[in-house]
């Protein structure tokens, strides 16, 4: 989710996606197919809880959130991040537009919909933004160093929206370690990113085979001691041997984006998540 410009990395995430630049340091992959995503409430027949996606073994979940409940759930979820520098909610100096607050986080029907909407908000710092959203931690209850991330959500269409799966460096950490399971920029849907910037960093850029903001699909990460994997759909697009260098909170949230903004009749935009997942690796 953060732009920054990585020595290992041929071009900067954020920078160049709308040029449709390749700019991988990882190995892309097998192509999932075009469709839908696969069953969100589909698990092993004798009621154990869901595998990732595609696999059919070796890890073990450990944190999960289905969004069924009425409201965002506090004992799970922050609504701010040491990741935003403005009060934990916004980032202007990373080509944001939005102020995240939990009023736009709304819980109902079994998914969560993040809607950033189009409206003035002065900040405690007095930072003036000019739309708010959404974004979700993980820090009250989860960090890892390794595991397996999962996000099925739909993302929005219109022009000018950055939605992101990530992760960022728990309390405590000081070194910069972020693992960004996909962003994607709204003004092309046809390509999305995924980087490491653990370690040696890594990162790819996928010309996806399938429109995200038109159904349901699963996005998932493996980082492992060996690597990060990369999957959407249950399918590996890509690989790199870079991988987490400490402990990472999970983040998910919809950002505005101030270098390729909304259009001036756009007053909000939804990502929708059906589930968050976390696993483990099992013996």
């Amino acid at each position: 989710m953060a732009i920054l410009c990585l020595p290992a990395l041929s071009a900067c995430t954020g920078r160049n996606h709308a040029a449709g630049q390749s700019g991988a340091t990882g190995q892309n992959d097998a192509v999932p197919p075009a469709g839908a995503g696969p069953s969100p409430r589909a698990g092993s027949d004798d009621g154990a809880p869901p595998l990732p996606v595609g696999r059919t073994g070796g890890w073990t979940m450990v944190f999960s959130d289905e969004f069924e409940g009425k409201t965002l759930d506090r004992s799970r979820w922050a609504d701010n991040s040491s990741a935003e520098p403005d009060q934990g909610r916004g980032n202007q100096t990373n080509q944001q537009l939005e102020w995240n607050r939990a009023a736009n986080c709304q819980v109902a029907r079994g998914e969560l919909a993040m809607t950033a909407k189009r409206e003035a908000f002065t900040s405690p710092s007095g930072t003036k933004y000019g739309w708010t959203s959404c974004l979700i931690t993980s820090t009250p209850s989860y960090a890892f160093q390794y595991g397996y991330l999962e996000e099925r959500s739909i993302l929005p269409a219109a022009r000018g929206f950055w939605p992101a799966f990530w992760t960022w460096q728990a309390r405590g950490v000081e070194q910069h370690t972020e693992t960004d399971v996909y962003e994607f920029y709204s003004d092309n849907h046809r390509r999305l990113y995924g980087t490491q910037y653990s370690g040696t960093q890594g990162r790819c850029d996928w010309p996806m085979t399938f429109d995200p903001t038109k159904d349901w699909h699963t996005y998932g990460a493996a980082i492992e001691p060996s690597g990060t994997t990369w999957y959407a759909d249950g399918v590996q697009f890509c690989h790199t041997a870079a991988t987490a260098g400490a402990q990472t909170n999970i983040i998910s949230n919809l950002a505005v984006y101030s270098k390729i903004p909304p259009g001036a009749g756009t007053t909000r935009a939804t990502k929708r998540v059906d589930y968050i997942r976390a696993w483990q690796s099992s013996p």
